[in-house]
């Protein structure tokens, strides 16, 4: 009875493997179960914001901000397989200096999981060095050889979970698009479920509203910390175009409400400000790349968009970051399934 039941235990557990393995259509999608896939990558990011008030129209000058803060141009290494996927970091190249901006400092990471188009996501950047774009609307007489006005001391960490799933497993590969741990064969589409949850907070020492339009603010012109902690769901679509199995490009789109929780604090003061909300907030993916059975070329875009509204203050933030990756194709031992 024993052997029966262990034999029995063996057919059901192969027979899963097959399934998990096999369940996809084979004429859009090929996955390389027993493949590591091991890129250099070169990444830019940038960090934008967008602070107005909404109880006061301007009058002799705009009030709004756009504090603008750019990184490094980073060089590493990623590693991605069938299921999981992580970057580090080799060395970071500096821009080319001006003399109208400050040096800008930023780190970003990012490790994941993604799984049979379950993708989990768990990242941080940290960004300083923040001038105002804008800056004619803060410094007199602004022009083409003024220094831009710089947030100096202004720091944003931003630390978030993202979690998608593809519903059309069948014949659509998100890791195909973006990772380079499957060849998408044929064009598909799939409907996207979509979750996230980020803690952003940004701090000076000092208040980080201009003098020139910290009136405008009212109490929060003494702003020096704001920081918003915000739950999100919601959905959005996926589509590869593909030609000859070769050229692939990918547009994903996903957004929803999200609820946020904000914390803010001013300068000289003991108490903060708490307040909740409800707002939208949306992510843009984008690839184009050629994946060949060893090679793996790719260049993508992701753009995170979210937005801090209270009654007094108004924080827009949007997170972009640029890559370049070429990968490699390797056997490994082993096997997942």
């Amino acid at each position: 009875m024993t052997k029966k039941i262990f034999i029995l235990a063996i057919s059901l557990w192969h027979f899963s493997q097959a399934s998990a393995q096999f369940y996809f259509d084979s004429t859009y999608i090929q996955k390389y179960y027993n493949n590591a896939v091991w890129s250099i990558y070169q990444n830019y990011s940038n960090h934008s914001l967008q602070i107005s008030q909404p109880n006061s129209k301007d009058t002799t000058q705009n009030t709004k901000l756009t504090p603008f803060a750019e990184s490094l141009t980073d060089v590493g290494i990623i590693y991605s397989d069938e299921k999981k996927f992580f970057s580090f970091n080799l060395y970071s190249i500096p821009n080319q200096p001006s003399e109208r901006k400050p040096q800008p400092k930023a780190v970003n990471f990012i490790i994941g999981t993604n799984e049979d188009n379950l993708v989990s996501e768990l990242g941080f950047n940290w960004f300083t060095g923040y001038y105002d774009k804008n800056s004619s609307n803060i410094i007199a007489n602004f022009n083409d050889t003024t220094p831009y006005y710089q947030y100096n001391g202004l720091k944003n960490t931003n630390v978030f979970y993202n979690y998608m799933n593809f519903t059309n497993k069948r014949k659509f590969s998100y890791g195909a698009a973006f990772k380079g741990n499957a060849l998408q064969k044929k064009s598909a589409t799939s409907f996207v479920h979509y979750a996230n949850i980020t803690f952003n907070r940004l701090k000076s020492d000092s208040a980080f509203i201009p003098n020139e339009v910290s009136s405008e603010y009212g109490k929060f012109g003494q702003l020096n910390r704001a920081s918003n902690t915000s739950f999100a769901i919601g959905a959005g679509y996926s589509a590869t175009l593909v030609i000859k199995k070769v050229f692939f490009t990918n547009l994903t789109l996903v957004g929803g409400p999200a609820l946020q929780f904000h914390n803010y604090s001013l300068v000289n003061e003991k108490n903060n400000y708490k307040s909740a909300s409800l707002a939208f907030q949306s992510d843009i993916r984008f690839s184009i790349g050629v994946n060949f059975e060893k090679l793996y070329i790719v260049s993508t875009s992701l753009v995170s968009l979210r937005s801090y509204k209270t009654s007094d203050i108004i924080i827009e933030s949007g997170h972009l970051m640029n890559q370049f990756t070429l990968g490699l194709r390797l056997k490994r031992k082993g096997r997942i399934f």
